[in-house]
């Protein structure tokens, strides 16, 4: 957490929430960017009180909301333009389809979650063509949730974060051991299972 503060705080003293809002806002369009490592600085920040939380959540909330929007509306301008085109293949807009229509809104609240996902899942939306008011459900949902998680969460656990960190750096090999050793015990017994019964 402190290598993450460290380098993503000087951004944040610089720019201030502009950089937050506009990293956050272009994920929505599908545009990788730092938008929740940002969202966490700025969380621990207003924790340390260098930057206001009530500030970080409203504009966090905003970029993020509006920049899915956006990309949903990017998405469904895109659509028939993308199938005439040839662009993409018919499998893929199939499965996109698919996923939208069987996941919805939990697909877009899960999606907030995943790395690559939560890039794509907007405009995915706009091309699978999910109806507006469900999209606006499952956005609206999806955002408070990761605020809450991404947001509020690192201000909240702000000393217990520090805690934890100083626990980790003064047990880390026997942690790191713990954790291998946890691994090849899982890796032993899924091989166990694989192995057909005589």
């Amino acid at each position: 957490m402190q290598e993450l503060v460290q380098e993503l705080s000087p951004l944040i003293e610089q720019y201030g929430y502009i950089v937050l809002a506009l990293a956050i806002a272009i994920e929505g369009l599908g545009v990788p960017a730092p938008g929740q490592s940002l969202l966490i600085v700025a969380s621990y920040l207003a924790a340390s009180g260098a930057l206001s939380l009530p500030s970080v959540l409203l504009v966090a909330g905003a970029a993020s909301w509006f920049g899915n929007t956006a990309g949903y509306v990017l998405g469904s301008m895109l659509a028939r333009f993308v199938e005439r085109r040839g662009w993409t293949k018919p499998a893929s807009l199939i499965k996109v389809h698919a996923f939208i229509d069987k996941y919805g809104v939990i697909g877009l609240i899960l999606s907030r979650f995943l790395e690559g996902m939560k890039q794509i899942i907007c405009l995915g939306c706009g091309l699978a063509q999910m109806p507006w008011p469900l999209f606006l459900i499952g956005n609206t949902l999806a955002v408070g949730i990761w605020l809450l998680v991404f947001g509020y969460g690192p201000a909240y656990f702000y000393e217990e974060i520090g805690q934890a960190g100083l626990f980790f750096q003064r047990h880390q090999y026997a942690l790191w051991s713990l954790a291998v050793i946890a691994g090849l015990a899982l890796l032993l017994k899924l091989i166990r299972k694989r192995r057909p019964k005589s």
